[in-house]
């Protein structure tokens, strides 16, 4: 098989498994949510009560490193103000109890897709074992006709780095970076559909979402691979055209001893 055919055949099959995750229809969760770490359950009557937005009380704590830590959120419909705040309390039970490690101030408008943030290593009275509290809060109209702010925790335990083994999904892609090659005609009928409809149930759907990331991280892989054959390829093919060069610089030459040429002779002869 040719590189050429190799890398198209793998970006042929990426681009046919994306659209089979679009299906899905995420219904446990609000505008935003933790993608990484795993936030607690989600309620619809309780999303925007503070500090959590869950009924859901602290469950099993995912391991977070050290250092060099981030967070993936995942947004099914435009979010403002994102701020991310952090807890140290084993149970804690308000705003007051969480600072802000990331100010909504960077983040004043985000559009429904994956957002990926490094968060800050904590104080160095923080050590493996201790427990944490992720907070998002954030503004939105997603079930009503007004902006409220929302809330999502994760509950978290430290982790040395050197012991952290998780691969977390960690990009930036929006829904405008799906759609921006997409037809106007498209363009015209989701706007069309998106403003006859409720604002809970506009923006990209979750299953829409996780297929944004699926397909992100099936891509990178195909790519890595076409990448890795193709250097295979190339390298064993640079390896013959090396060997055969050699061969014409420097020919095998035949050298005869005169006792050789006597031995031929009287093989001629007889």
């Amino acid at each position: 098989m040719s590189p050429l055919t190799l890398v198209t055949g793998l970006v042929a099959t990426a681009s046919l498994m994306v659209p089979g995750v679009y299906a899905a229809e995420a219904t446990d969760m609000g505008a935003a949510a933790f993608l990484w770490p795993p936030d607690r359950a989600w309620g619809a009557a309780i999303d925007t009560t503070a500090p959590c937005g869950s009924s859901a009380g602290i469950g099993n704590r995912t391991d977070f490193p050290l250092s060099n830590g981030v967070v993936a959120l995942v947004l099914q419909t435009e979010s403002y103000s994102m701020n991310l705040a952090i807890s140290y309390d084993d149970d804690p039970t308000s705003n007051s109890d969480f600072t802000t490690i990331i100010s909504g101030s960077r983040d004043p408008d985000v559009e429904p897709g994956h957002e990926c943030y490094s968060v800050p290593n904590p104080p160095s009275n923080i050590t493996s074992g201790a427990n944490a509290t992720l907070q998002l809060k954030y503004i939105s109209d997603f079930d009503n006709d007004g902006n409220e702010t929302y809330y999502a925790c994760a509950d978290i335990s430290y982790v040395t780095l050197s012991s952290f083994t998780t691969s977390v999904p960690c990009f930036n892609v929006s829904e405008a970076d799906t759609t921006s090659s997409t037809s106007s005609s498209s363009s015209s009928s989701s706007t069309t559909s998106s403003s006859s409809s409720g604002s809970g149930g506009s923006g990209l759907s979750g299953g829409a979402i996780a297929g944004i990331v699926v397909g992100s991280v099936v891509s990178a892989a195909l790519v890595a691979a076409a990448a890795f054959f193709l250097g295979r390829y190339l390298q064993k093919k640079s390896q013959q055209e090396h060997a055969v060069a050699m061969n014409m610089m420097n020919p095998v030459q035949k050298t005869w001893s005169a006792s050789t040429a006597g031995r031929q002779t009287q093989t001629q002869q007889a």
